[in-house]
């Protein structure tokens, strides 16, 4: 399973839902959106995403509030994680044991 971040999807659309210019654009853009499969949120996401965020703050990483839950989702569904982001590459360094398309 992969899951794609934002950073990953602006760059596959150049835009997301809110950011869509008109209607034509949102009547090709939402069925490929509504294909997706929506995971399960853990049920310690918050307290994880706290966690992990205090742990790597210790490693002199400090990714977004954001970046952390999106991280938790991952670890917690063993899913790839597509992304541009660089905090995930980060986060990956510290030794979060983040599986990213595209890093060895």
């Amino acid at each position: 399973m992969i899951l794609v971040d934002t950073s990953a999807w602006i760059e596959f659309f150049r835009e997301l839902r809110r950011g869509l210019l008109n209607q034509s654009e949102r009547r090709t853009v939402l069925p490929l959106l509504e294909a997706c499969h929506i995971l399960s949120q853990p049920a310690e996401l918050w307290t994880e995403a706290g966690d992990l965020g205090f742990a790597l703050r210790r490693r002199g990483v400090t990714p977004k509030t954001l970046d952390l839950l999106i991280a938790v989702y991952a670890l917690h569904h063993s899913a790839t994680l597509l992304t541009l982001d660089k905090d995930f590459v980060a986060m990956h360094k510290a030794g979060v044991p983040l599986q990213l398309a595209g890093v060895p």
